[in-house]
């Protein structure tokens, strides 16, 4: 700061000599050393922003501070830098008031710097305020930065509206001034003084310049609102408000033509909803009777189907060569000891129902549609070993009874669990052979499924040995006539449906069920409901007949309008079930595809209707066939 205080003290000197001169400004008395509060940092950048300042109004014209305040600033300044550093300036050096000669001269150009725009008339000055120690850019301004004293906040300048009506007066004092600055009113010749003073010629013709061109700007700016103004009294508003009445009127014109059409749509649609309500009771009772049609045809089918399964059965007797089928009298197929008219156990229709259900499961692993065959063939192998082991059960509640009647000899009383153990085994291991081979899709040979079957007969020929076959029927010991085996019918039955239920709901719960299984198991499941009602319609007569139940019932949880109730919920369940039997069977036909697994009858079984539907069923037979069981405990 040594090294550049005699230079800013002699240029700021030289900077109030000129101000002074002109006429401008003229420093103000202030407070002695009242920058002296400054550190040396702060004074340096406040004074170097001062000396930027100063060099910067030289050759530009725009402001911050007006020029008394920033005289004022300059002054304080150089004083202090007089304080402190009087080593390096010489403290004779100085400025006085100016001469009368100066202030005449300067009287010339003070129209001119008096008519100076916006940037150069000021507010009036504020006090001294708090310095800042941050420093501007050298090209920027003095402000809230370097000396919050003589900042201005906002727009400082002359407003616009005064401009605008006041430009011709700017022009026309501007023109005086320029002309005065450079003839004069007196014509002498000035003193070196003055020389030193004035300003030069070429600093005037720079001013006025820049004023013209500020000038013609304003012109051209006053041009522009004017014709802004013009454009805007030409929109007149009530033009505006007619042109948006008839745009409203046009748009409700519209509206009311729609809602009127609406209106008329609305009541023609009225009118069909009243008309399809008049028509709902005929519809649902031509519904009603076309649902009893289908189910008669559903009866009709079934019997015929029934019918079909004798035919086949008498049709096979016919081809076999077993010596059950054979045609020949009674009497000659009664080779003993096998046959025997009375005393055997086994009716020979078990023996001949199981070779049949052999023989089917046989043919149905090598036909094509083995997988909906198959199936059906083990059910009836089961149902087959099912009425060997009722023939025993009879038969031994048959001696229990009347021991004389229905002799049984010892050794053969004890025998008799471990062959019907044996006989459960094999079955067991011939349904697992069974579901391996369809898991398989037939890649398995079928010798394991063969070998499976002849352990299965191995079984049956020791039973048939051990017990015999009671050639007249009517002699064999009775069936549901005695609670033992009308109670084991009827506990198979119903664990046979809740197996069944069991494996649809899994089949049903999948993404994508498989077709051929899930329509095996639905005619397991419709068969063994089948069963279930026959056996229980017999069982409910007797009791309501005031007989003896031919099965243990719980008597004291039992009554004749539950078990109605019970009744027709299976008949109902039955009858629903039979129904989704028969989509997949409509569904299998419309794709004309002797195959269940094909994209229409898929698409059925993926349905979200089909689904609910089909569970409901099963969950409603499952509560019911839940009733029985609890009866039976």
């Amino acid at each position: 700061m040594e090294a550049t205080a005699a230079q800013y003290h002699r240029e700021m000197s030289k900077f109030i000599v000129d101000e002074i001169g002109q006429g401008i400004a003229t420093p103000s008395k202030s407070e002695p050393g009242k920058l002296s509060r400054l550190s040396p940092m702060q004074f340096q950048e406040l004074a170097t922003d001062v000396y930027d300042e100063l060099n910067r109004r030289r050759y530009e014209a725009d402001a911050t501070l007006s020029r008394p305040k920033f005289v004022d600033l300059v002054h304080d300044v150089n004083e202090e830098l007089k304080r402190r550093f009087p080593h390096k300036i010489d403290v004779n050096q100085g400025y006085g008031p100016p001469s009368q000669t100066a202030s005449y001269d300067s009287m010339n150009l003070s129209p001119m710097y008096n008519n100076l725009p916006s940037q150069q008339q000021q507010v009036p000055a504020q006090g001294y305020g708090q310095y800042q120690t941050g420093r501007s850019s050298p090209s920027g301004t003095l402000g809230s930065q370097a000396y919050s004293g003589y900042s201005q906040q906002g727009s400082s300048g002359i407003a616009n509206d005064d401009v605008l009506n006041s430009v011709d007066r700017v022009a026309n004092d501007l023109s005086n001034a320029i002309q005065n600055s450079q003839h004069g009113t007196v014509m002498r010749t000035p003193t070196p003084d003055e020389r030193g003073l004035r300003s030069p010629t070429s600093e005037i013709e720079k001013l006025r310049n820049e004023y013209e061109m500020r000038i013609a700007a304003m012109r051209k700016r006053v041009g522009q609102l004017e014709s802004q103004l013009l454009d805007y009294r030409g929109d007149n508003p009530q033009d505006i408000n007619a042109d948006q009445l008839e745009n409203l009127e046009r748009l409700n014109a519209v509206l009311t033509q729609k809602n009127e059409r609406l209106e008329n749509d609305l009541k023609i649609v009225r009118e069909q909803l009243v008309a399809v309500k008049a028509d709902i009771p005929a519809l649902r009772q031509e519904n009603d009777k076309l649902k009893q049609e289908r189910a008669r045809f559903i009866e009709r089918e079934r019997d015929l189907k029934s019918k079909l399964d004798e035919a086949r059965a008498k049709l096979r007797k016919l081809k076999t060569t077993s010596v059950f089928a054979m045609d020949h009298g009674d009497s000659d197929l009664v080779p003993p000891p096998v046959f025997v008219n009375s005393g055997g156990v086994v009716r020979p229709s078990s023996v001949r129902a199981f070779q049949e259900a052999v023989e089917e499961m046989l043919s149905a692993v090598r036909s094509e549609d083995m997988q909906r065959e198959l199936p059906a063939a083990r059910s009836a192998v089961e149902m087959s070993c099912s009425e060997l082991k009722a023939d025993i059960h009879a038969y031994e509640i048959a001696h229990a009874n009347s021991p004389d009647a229905w002799p049984l000899e010892d050794d053969i009383k004890k025998r008799i669990p471990s062959v019907v153990s044996e006989l459960d085994a094999n079955l067991r291991n011939l349904v697992a052979a069974v579901e391996k081979h369809m898991n398989s899709m037939g890649v398995l040979p079928v010798s394991f499924l063969e070998a499976a079957a002849s352990h299965l007969a191995t079984s049956v020929v020791e039973i048939v040995k051990l017990l015999k076959v009671c050639f007249d029927e009517s002699k064999a010991a009775p069936r549901l006539e005695r609670d033992a085996s009308g109670q084991q019918s009827l506990e198979e039955s119903t664990d046979n449906i809740i197996a069944g239920i069991q494996s649809m709901l899994q089949l049903v719960r999948a993404a994508g069920p498989d077709p051929s299984a899930l329509y095996t198991s639905l005619e397991t499941v419709i068969g063994s409901i089948q069963e279930t009602i026959s056996i229980c319609r017999t069982v409910f007569s007797n009791i309501d007949k005031g007989y003896a139940p031919s099965v243990h019932i719980n008597m004291d949880l039992y009554s004749s309008q539950t078990a109605s109730g019970v009744l027709n919920g299976l008949e109902k369940g039955h009858l629903q079930l039979t129904d989704q039997l028969n989509d997949i069977n409509e569904a299998q036909d419309a794709a004309g595809d002797n195959e269940l697994d094909n994209e229409i009858v898929r698409e059925l079984l993926s349905e979200m209707a089909f689904k609910q539907r089909l569970t409901s069923a099963l969950i409603d037979v499952g509560k019911l066939t839940k009733t029985l069981v609890m009866w039976l405990e």
